[in-house]
């Protein structure tokens, strides 16, 4: 049988019973055939429900199957980055040679130090971790475990243990899910177990549950209360006797006292063994005291109580200092935190091991823990204040001898020496907090890493340089975890230090960060331009790297809040800086950040500007940069309406993307190509796109997928002819939170373009009431052409007027909603189509020109056909005499609009009456066919369709049949629902 991890080797003195269906269920997941992937088992249950005892009779059989078993549990005092997983992984790189674990490692091996620090000192020596954005460092790491446990299970299958998730810290819950998503290949089950009471289940446990729930390879099981069957097997086997009726009488005594809890009907089957209450005599058990006398153990606590009071005052003092120390207990640091030699130690632990407090961990190193959290727990709680702080202050001493000094030892020494502030003082608690968030960080867990901060801070830091550099760490982590409030507020307290001491690095520090934090979650405003130039002045000498990232970071501030001359001037002086110091990192950093320079240089020095930045960034091997830049030259390239350079960009970006492992580039290589093939008329690739994208940025820090998805399906879901199903949920979102956001312009598209125009103008009139300058702060070119279509479908003049003049400003070019969230090809159709509301004909019809010929040359499709359609619906009010021209249009549109699969706007262009157009019918349907159809789709009867189009029944019929086979339609309702999925209904 294959050695089982030391957790799991535990042989409990009490019989297993009424567990057998769910243990048969487990092992049957078990992955044993070649091909078979992961399989997931969530395991729940209230507390003392039994589900570490499953585990073990699980882990045990699955290693006599030959199965590799791993194990980590989540500790319910310490909870240290990615817990469960180092200590599982540990396991596993012990008990594998070391030349089939480098293999399976693979090229990423370097990564996994971050969890495993000693892992170059068993595999020889390895390339250090990426350093790059937070996400890509999460996304090489996470990748990394899935790619070793994918290897090494090809092999043999692995069973992988994971206790205890009610615990669990955020980057192992992180992992997990992404273990779920990407580990499909691992020939493993992975068993989590978790208490699934309302109180025991946090927030960020339960996201993961229903997120690991909506998984195809997870099942879920809840362990419930022992049956009173089952609680009289236990009786039974535990007494080893007869089963007679005094047997029968107690186990249901037992099974009403504890409601079938497996720990408490072990502890109450203890209590009445201990005190004599059940004996055997002659191979008979007796029961000494009726059922009627048993007492209720009605909290854990009070059973714990009561045994202690049966241990001897030095039992129960280690108890109190093992209670103190955590659930896992390493003997020698118990010995060191006692005091006690080896044999009184020992003869301790005998006792509390008899009383069933302890058990002993099978594992190499001396060590035992608790035989249940809740009895440790109960112990520790019946400590008064003042002794919890002398048992912590002992242990954190004991700690203190213990090395290598681990990340978890750290968190360890953290923990205790805080809990230990009344007796011991701040100093050491604060230098422990210190190094316990750097090891954080390192393993990328800066939710924990900025906890151990404030910690520390909280404590007291003295100096006021060691405080100020503990504020800019406390502030890059909160930044790093995606918390861009709790950043700003950390890098603003350490300038104030600053400011304090006379210190301009740390006050330039401090102001970088600031902005650096406010940047990509968009937040202006809040006082970046004038720390920048605070910081810039109080900066001592002359050209320096540190000043260049300063001028930097005003030059994108000064972008981002509209101040382009201001911008123009801090970058020119940044680029001229970094070029004399000859940096080219930081030179290839300001020339990527150009993109937000449009109010200063034209497209095309900005272009020229993000390829400078790449070239450089690709001499100096920068992935992160070389990956920036090519994503800003994407909407760069869609501005200069050069979509062909565009698409080639985003297959490199893409590209470059995956094969570095930076998640959030590939959300927004899928983003705009979701744009792009909109444009193109690809409407499946656009939404599988969107939708990848969406997927991809749920699991970015600090990013919020939902805007960008809601416009991108916004746009799609219309052109496919299904606005209706987006109708409630933009109503909600333009009368909550986004009211300034394009979301009420979007409402008065939609209610259009269903024909809703009475609700269109009420909602027109309202916004132009507020008027359009409350939009002008959050997608202003979205908000424009929304009203402006909205506007122009229903004939809004007064609207039309006040839209018109500020669409002037883009002319001649491409419109790009945000950083190409989506595109809409050429703003002179926009323009058009307001000139023509407005009643200049001759004007509408420029625009629309110019219009047609930009989005033809750009390819794209989808809007060169809405122009020919906007354009021929012009000419046809304009009389007989631009009718030949309008068909030319309509025709054009119509089969454009055919050939893309595009029935909103096809159902449009056949509403306009061109016999042209309405000779594009879909599937070959003929003019007759398409009109037959329509009167299908109202529910008429051949005989109904022979008498409205004067033809006999029998040729109604015929043509029913041609419409069935060429449509694929198997009946008459079949073809209705094509009607109108085609727009072929008449609105």
């Amino acid at each position: 049988m294959a050695e089982l991890p030391g957790p799991l080797r535990h042989i409990s003195a009490f019989p297993f019973v009424g567990r057998a269906a769910e243990l048969e269920a487990l092992r049957s997941l078990l992955p044993t055939a070649a091909g078979e992937g992961l399989r997931m088992a969530l395991l729940g249950g209230e507390a003392g429900s039994g589900k570490s005892r499953l585990v073990r009779e699980v882990a045990r059989a699955s290693a006599a199957d030959g199965a590799l078993v791993l194990y980590g549990a989540c500790d319910a005092v310490v909870r240290t980055p990615y817990g469960p997983f180092v200590e599982a992984l540990d396991q596993l790189a012990r008990a594998t040679d070391p030349e089939v674990l480098l293999a399976a490692a693979g090229p990423a091996a370097g990564e996994l130090t971050r969890l495993l620090p000693d892992l170059s000192l068993r595999l020889g020596s390895l390339p250090p971790p990426l350093e790059a954005d937070p996400d890509t460092e999460r996304h090489r790491l996470h990748t990394a475990v899935v790619d070793l446990l994918t290897a090494i299970t090809r092999e043999r299958p692995a069973l992988l243990v994971l206790e205890d998730g009610h615990w669990a810290d955020g980057p192992t819950l992180l992992l997990l899910r992404h273990l779920a998503r990407a580990a499909t290949g691992a020939r493993m089950l992975l068993i989590a177990t978790f208490r699934d009471a309302d109180a025991d289940v946090p927030a960020a446990l339960a996201e993961t549950l229903a997120e690991l729930r909506r998984a195809d390879q997870a099942i879920r099981l809840r362990l419930e209360g022992l049956s009173d069957g089952a609680v009289a097997d236990f009786v039974h086997a535990a007494a080893g006797g007869e089963p007679g009726p005094q047997l029968r009488a107690l186990a249901v005594s037992i099974h009403e006292l504890t409601g079938g809890n497996p720990f408490l009907v072990c502890e109450l089957w203890r209590a009445l063994v201990e005190t004599g209450a059940v004996e055997r005599v002659e191979g008979q058990v007796r029961l000494r005291r009726t059922p009627a006398e048993l007492g209720s153990p009605e909290s854990v606590r009070e059973v714990v109580s009561q045994r202690l009071a049966r241990l001897g005052p030095r039992t129960r003092e280690l108890l109190e200092l093992a209670a103190t120390a955590g659930s896992e207990l390493d003997l020698g640091l118990l010995r060191r935190a006692a005091g006690l030699d080896e044999a009184e130690l020992l003869a301790a632990l005998d006792d509390a091991m008899r009383n069933g407090m302890l058990e002993e961990l099978g594992a190499r190193r001396l060590a035992c823990r608790f035989t249940h959290e809740l009895v440790r727990r109960a112990l520790y709680d019946r400590l008064s204040g003042a002794r919890r702080a002398e048992l912590h202050l002992r242990v954190g001493e004991a700690l203190e001898g213990v090395e290598p000094r681990s990340g978890r030892v750290l968190a360890d020494l953290a923990h205790h020496f805080a809990a230990a502030t009344p007796l011991g003082g701040p100093r050491r608690a604060v230098e422990y907090n210190l190094a316990a968030a750097r090891a954080a960080a390192s393993t990328l867990a800066f939710a924990e890493a900025a906890d151990r901060l404030r910690v520390a801070l909280e404590l007291g830091i003295d100096a006021p340089e060691e405080r100020g550099e503990a504020l800019l760490a406390l502030g890059d982590a909160s930044h790093r975890g995606g918390k861009a409030l709790d950043a700003l507020e950390a890098f603003s307290a350490a300038a104030a230090v600053a400011r304090e001491i006379g210190a301009p690095e740390l006050l330039a520090r401090a102001a970088i960060g600031y902005e650096d934090a406010c940047w990509r979650p968009g937040i202006v405003g809040e006082g970046s331009i004038e720390l920048l130039q605070e910081a810039a002045a109080a900066l001592a000498g002359g050209a320096s790297s540190l000043r260049v990232r300063l001028l930097g970071g005003l030059a994108r501030a000064f972008d981002e809040e509209g101040h382009q001359s201001g911008g123009e001037s801090a970058r020119t002086a940044a680029i001229a800086m970094a070029r004399e110091l000859d940096d080219r990192a930081a030179l290839a950093t300001v020339l990527m950040r150009s993109y937000w320079s449009r109010g200063t240089s034209s497209l095309t020095e900005i272009l020229a500007m993000l390829t400078e930045a790449f070239e450089l960034a690709r001499e100096l091997g920068d992935t992160e940069i070389l990956a920036e830049a090519m994503a800003w030259r994407v909407p760069t390239l869609v501005a200069l309406c050069d979509l062909d350079g565009a698409r080639a960009e985003i297959r490199e970006l893409l590209a470059t993307a995956e094969q570095t492992g930076q998640p959030f580039m590939t959300h927004v290589a899928d983003h705009y190509g979701s744009a792009i093939a909109l444009c193109d008329g690809d409407l499946v690739e656009a939404e599988r796109l969107a939708l990848r994208s969406y997927e991809r940025g749920r699991f970015l820090t600090g990013r919020d997928a939902s805007a960008v998805h809601g416009v991108q399906m916004f746009s799609i879901r219309r052109e496919q002819g299904r606005l209706a199903e987006l109708a409630p949920v933009v109503r909600v979102l333009a009368a909550g939170r986004e009211r300034e956001g394009p979301w009420r312009p979007g409402l008065a598209a939609l209610l259009a373009e269903l024909g809703m125009q009475a609700e269109a103008r009420r909602e027109l009139a309202r916004l132009a009431a507020d008027g359009l300058d409350v939009f002008r702060s959050s997608l202003w070119l979205g908000s424009l052409v929304y009203v402006a279509e909205a506007s122009a479908a229903v004939g809004d003049e007064e609207v039309a007027a006040l839209v018109y003049p500020e669409l002037e400003q883009f002319a001649g070019a491409n419109v790009m909603i945000g950083h190409l969230v989506t595109c809409y090809g050429a703003a002179d159709r926009y323009r058009g189509m307001l000139a023509a509301t407005l009643g200049d004909a001759a004007l509408a019809e420029e625009h629309f020109e110019r219009a047609l010929e930009l989005n033809r040359r750009m390819g794209a499709h989808t809007w060169a056909a809405h122009t020919a359609y906007q354009y021929a619906r012009l000419l046809r009010r304009r009389g007989p005499g631009a009718r030949r021209s309008a068909d030319a249009l309509a025709r054009e549109a119509a089969a454009l609009a055919e050939r893309l699969a595009l029935p909103g706007l096809l159902a449009k262009v056949r509403a306009l009456g061109s016999p042209a157009a309405a000779a594009v019918a879909p599937d070959g349907l003929s003019p007759r066919e398409v009109q037959i159809l329509a009167l299908v789709a109202e529910g008429r009867s051949n005989r109904e369709i022979g008498e409205a189009l004067s033809i006999s029944e029998h040729t109604a019929a015929n043509h029913v049949r041609s419409i069935l086979r060429k449509t694929g339609s198997s009946n008459r309702t079949e073809a209705a629902s094509y009607a109108h999925r085609r727009r072929l209904v008449p609105a």
